[in-house]
């Protein structure tokens, strides 16, 4: 029993020291450009050995983003850095918002939540964006934008057309594919 209670005890306590090592830590900081932003590259940031801090003003659309690294200031314009990596996420900034990058096969897909007021005070709301490249204009994900955006791909705008009734409808994730169902045409519409 006590070999058991010590076994144990070991597992714990290494599982802590994977968990805290430097390889598992998440990084932080600003990308600075669009090819920062495709190579993984932080303009300004840490490697997760140190903790930063992404202060984003985003009180009536701020238009500066701060970072806190080391005990420094720095402030940066939103209109002149790409986007920022935070809490293993990426975000893109556009107009002085930022939205989260959530797929970026095919087409990059996006997400931005704002408080709205619900029947018992504030509520997140989440609403969806795409953009054709990583740094062409974000656009709501609807079905007039998606007929805009690749007004090439007849295919494509074809079966979303067919696929989806309301715009509601376009950001449905599959779980059996861990992918969004608006993916699952596109690649299939290149076919």
């Amino acid at each position: 029993m006590k070999k058991f209670k010590l076994a144990v005890i070991i597992i714990i306590m290494t599982l802590g020291f994977i968990k805290n090592s430097p390889a598992q830590t998440q990084s932080s900081g600003l990308y600075l450009t669009y090819s920062d932003f495709v190579n993984h590259k932080l303009s300004y940031g840490s490697d997760g050995s140190q903790k930063n801090k992404i202060v984003l003003h985003d009180f009536f659309e701020g238009s500066n983003v701060t970072l806190i690294s080391n005990g420094k200031k720095q402030t940066f314009a939103k209109s002149e850095i790409f986007g920022y990596r935070e809490n293993n996420r990426d975000y893109r900034f556009q107009n002085n918002k930022s939205y989260e990058i959530v797929d970026t096969e095919g087409f990059y897909l996006y997400k931005n939540d704002k408080l709205v007021q619900g029947s018992k005070g504030l509520k997140p709301v989440s609403t969806a964006y795409f953009s054709t490249k990583a740094n062409a204009e974000i656009l709501q994900l609807t079905q007039q934008n998606i007929d805009k955006a690749f007004a090439s791909n007849y295919k494509f705008r074809n079966m979303v057309q067919e696929e989806f009734k309301t715009d509601n409808d376009l950001n449905q994730y599959d779980n059996a594919l861990n992918k969004y169902q608006i993916k699952e045409l596109f690649i299939e519409s290149s076919k």
